[in-house]
């Protein structure tokens, strides 16, 4: 295998990628120098800048790298984008989620793009200093990547798992897809109750000048069933009433006969009441 490129002021820190069930064993060659941004930060001075970062890197891989070296304690490690990097399938780049959560996440493993950076923050400037050192000294050695993560960082699983995993998010169960729309449902009529009762009490107190302001809705029904009743009689008495104008003629008419009708029987009350007080000698 030929040697790796030499790039000023980088030191080359060879790792062996473990073997799988379709690939065998490879060297991989990591590039490391002191952090040294355009933009200061303070945990610059002990940090490490890494190029060509394996795609299946997390930080339990960084810190148990340079545990298994001797070198100094990882604080943290920030990749590419703060663990936003996108990953290239073909010609299209997808951002990948690196924990599943409730936002919808349909990847339970972030994976980084080949050939990407980070950025190793230690706890100390001597922690970072021994880190380099070490790594200078080990230029010919390969250090086998994965070796010494603790058992009880869970770190998911790549190959067919991972699509396994993939496609359970992507297709949730039946149970926990009903037990987000009732939750969803409950939360939108909470939402609803408030803003109802912010309507109503609007309706009711005037404001600093003595007026109610004058809001959308109010009662969309009677408050009791004989309002109601009373309501549909009206609206079914009053359909098309007038529509025409031969209804117009015939209702006008029918008051002039109503009009009529009453006088013929004032007209007979009053001539009634004449009689009865007519003397009649005997």
């Amino acid at each position: 295998m030929s040697p790796p490129a030499q790039i000023p002021d980088y030191t080359i820190l060879p790792i062996t990628l473990p073997a799988t069930l379709l690939v065998g064993a490879a060297t991989h060659y990591l590039y490391l120098r002191r952090h040294a941004p355009k933009q200061p930060a303070p945990h610059d001075p002990r940090s490490l800048f890494v190029v060509n970062v394996p795609v299946d890197a997390t930080t339990a891989h960084l810190r148990a790298l340079f545990t298994g070296i001797g070198g100094g304690r990882v604080e943290k490690v920030v990749f590419d984008g703060d663990r936003g990097a996108t990953c290239g399938i073909g010609k299209r780049k997808r951002h990948l989620a690196h924990e599943v959560g409730d936002g919808g996440e349909v990847w339970d493993r972030q994976l980084c793009k080949s050939g990407s950076t980070a950025v190793v923050v230690f706890v100390d400037k001597p922690s970072m200093d021994v880190s380099m050192k070490t790594a200078r000294k080990l230029s010919k050695t390969r250090v086998v990547w994965g070796d010494g993560i603790s058992e009880g960082v869970n770190i998911p699983a790549l190959g067919i798992p991972r699509y396994l995993a993939h496609h359970n998010l992507t297709h949730p169960s039946k149970t926990h897809l009903q037990a987000s729309v009732n939750t969803f449902i409950a939360a939108f009529e909470a939402e609803e109750r408030v803003r109802l009762r912010a309507l109503a009490k609007r309706r009711r107190e005037p404001d600093d000048d003595g007026f109610i302001t004058v809001v959308r809705g109010g009662r969309t029904a009677p408050a009791r069933q004989e309002e109601a009743n009373a309501v549909l009689e009206k609206k079914g008495k009053d359909k098309h009433e007038g529509f025409y104008r031969f209804q117009v003629r015939q209702e006008r008419k029918n008051r002039q006969m109503e009009l009529l009708k009453k006088f013929e029987e004032d007209k007979k009350r009053v001539a009634d009441r004449k009689n009865l007080r007519r003397f009649k000698p005997l």
